[in-house]
């Protein structure tokens, strides 16, 4: 996952100093589209990865436990993702300010994130083995 930090990073920061390099550079449809993939790749590194993180190791959150919110939270970042086109599909049958499709999925995906904190609470609770 640190590597999909860095490229999250990484890809906010080209698309705020692009217009700086390029007069008529399609910010907003960069923003659309890095969300857009960058949930999709969280849902997948959820989904089909170690499923664990450092934190979840360290605080010792049983491994079922891990499975279970790291697949809850995959499948939550492709629905994130999934924002995008239906928003926009939707936007062709309902007049409305488009702008609130990137904040949704702004708020989603910092949400789905936050979302890993709960297993804490429970491994908290129990005795370290």
């Amino acid at each position: 996952m640190r590597k999909l930090d860095s490229l999250l990073v990484a890809g906010l920061l080209a698309v705020a100093l692009a217009p700086f390099f390029w007069e008529d550079f399609p910010s907003m449809a960069a923003l659309y589209g890095l969300m857009t993939g960058i949930s999709i790749l969280y849902g997948l590194g959820c989904l089909r990865g170690p499923m664990e993180t450092p934190l979840w190791r360290q605080r010792n959150v049983p491994a079922e436990v891990q499975r279970l919110w790291a697949r809850r939270m995959g499948v939550l970042y492709l629905i994130n993702a999934a924002l995008c086109p239906l928003g926009w599909l939707l936007a062709a049958f309902v007049s409305f300010d488009t702008d609130f499709i990137l904040l949704a999925q702004i708020a989603g995906f910092l949400l789905v994130s936050l979302l890993g904190l709960l297993p804490l609470r429970s491994a908290g609770k129990r005795p370290a083995a």
